[in-house]
């Protein structure tokens, strides 16, 4: 069944919506665009976009940056909860999916009439029930937990928006990663990461602080041609009326295909490696549940004692996600970590290009390295940004860089003195670190801002 009341009888079209984090719409549209969809359009939070069944089936398995793929079903205007509930029950749901199948409402905007989505999401579950009730004089039942269908609303202003939910859950959610660490990255952010990064398939790639492994799981399933969708055992389109039973066989069975013959023929290699020994065990476990584990070499080791694994080549890239604190006792160790971390790049990864991804710019800066291009990304509720890097082609020397325990503890003791005195002078800004040591030439000032209640600390070259 094809949203045909859009486009008329005549298009062999699906009218689609995909949604993604804010900041990844225009990498979104041309991951669709070389999918094969027409007329891309992005708005804030998406890309509507225009596909055949197989495309549909395909933007299902294939992206890595889409949230989720919508159906519209319809768009009306609402003035009342009236509006709301006759404009739902219009749409034949009996066409849509079986009385026999569980569904669910997710409703989210708010306007002068309708100002709660939960009494939003109450009016269009009885405009449902009551059109199947009316038409064949039974009902479905709501289910909360896992239903076979899931309908979304979207509320803005006097316009209401409503859409079979395809994905069922998020399609971040691959079904490789059991466990996480501290800190995830949601995967379809990962991917994104990855690709911005300026990393190549067919070249190694490092991530030194890996956690559970995110970003080399997503980085080795793009270079064996894996589709990221290939281990998920649920998806909202099941209990969907109009869904192609053997299409959709057709198109597993191609991307398992393209999975078993890119494994095969990929040349990237990938390594990992966290201080923490658990989330190392979880990163292997994530990686062999997604069939890439054979591609990727994890190991339990401090960033401090970090080496280049390939000395002699070729080059490859560097990507992390890097600690960041909000409290202001943390930042004196945090700088010191990136400050090394910067050392260590500039000292062995000569010709290597480096990626960082962070939602604290100012502990980039302790880097003391200069940025080519950057870009903008929401992790959640944080501002992030992802910085890349090219490093020089001869480096300082080789070998890791000793932890820079003495800068950290110069920073704390500094601190400690200096902060007491600034709170109580009424001093909202002033100099922490002055290129105390030689051999850390920079200079650090601590900026307390009191909307937030913390300080935050930059450096810069000195």
């Amino acid at each position: 069944m094809r949203n045909n009341f859009l486009f008329g009888d005549k298009y062999d079209m699906n009218s689609l919506f995909a949604s993604t984090a804010r900041g990844l719409e225009e990498l979104l549209k041309s991951e669709l665009e070389a999918l094969g969809a027409h007329a891309c359009k992005v708005v804030q939070g998406g890309v509507h976009f225009q596909g055949d069944d197989r495309l549909l089936y395909q933007s299902l398995l294939w992206s890595r940056l889409a949230s989720r793929i919508l159906l519209p079903l319809n768009e009306f205007r609402v003035h009342s909860d009236l509006d709301l509930y006759l404009g739902v029950q219009a749409i034949d749901w009996t066409s849509i999916f079986g009385v026999d199948k569980t569904f669910a409402v997710h409703f989210s905007g708010v306007n002068e009439e309708i100002r709660n989505s939960q009494y939003g999401a109450l009016k269009v579950k009885d405009a449902i029930v009551d059109s199947f009730t009316r038409k064949i004089e039974q009902r479905p039942t709501v289910a909360k937990q896992q239903p076979d269908i899931r309908v979304n609303v979207f509320l803005q202003r006097d316009m209401a928006s409503v859409a079979l939910d395809l994905s069922g859950e998020g399609l971040h959610q691959r079904g490789y990663r059991d466990l996480t660490g501290q800190a995830p990255l949601k995967e379809s952010l990962a991917a994104a990461i990855v690709q911005r990064s300026g990393w190549q398939p067919g070249t190694p790639m490092l991530d030194p602080m890996c956690g559970s492994g995110t970003l080399l799981i997503e980085a080795a399933m793009i270079a064996s041609d894996r589709a990221p969708g290939l281990h998920r055992q649920h998806w909202g389109f099941t209990a969907w009326n109009g869904h192609n039973v053997d299409l959709w066989r057709e198109v597993i069975t191609e991307a398992q295909v393209r999975a078993r013959r890119g494994l095969q023929e990929t040349t990237s290699r990938f390594f990992g490696s966290d201080i923490d020994r658990r989330v190392i065990e979880m990163a292997r476990g994530n990686a062999r549940r997604a069939g890439v584990a054979e591609l990727i070499t994890f190991n339990v080791n401090d960033v401090a004692k970090l080496t280049n694994p390939l000395p002699e080549g070729p080059t490859g890239t560097v990507v992390c996600n890097p600690p960041y604190g909000e409290r202001l006792e943390s930042e004196p160790a945090l700088i010191a970590l990136h400050n090394m971390l910067g050392r260590i790049m500039k000292s062995a990864f000569g010709g290597w290009q480096l990626s960082l991804f962070s939602a604290s710019p100012e502990l980039l800066s302790c880097l003391q390295l200069r940025a080519e291009r950057q870009f903008k990304a929401k992790n959640g509720p944080l501002d992030c940004v992802q910085k890349n890097y090219q490093l020089a082609e001869n480096p300082l020397g080789a070998g890791g860089v000793q932890v820079a325990e003495d800068f950290a503890n110069r920073l704390r003791k500094n601190l400690k003195k200096l902060d007491k005195w600034a709170k109580q002078q009424g001093i909202e800004c002033y100099r922490l670190y002055d290129a105390d040591l030689p051999e850390y030439n920079v200079a650090v000032d601590s900026l307390r801002q009191q909307s937030r209640g913390a300080g935050i600390c930059a450096a810069e070259n000195h």
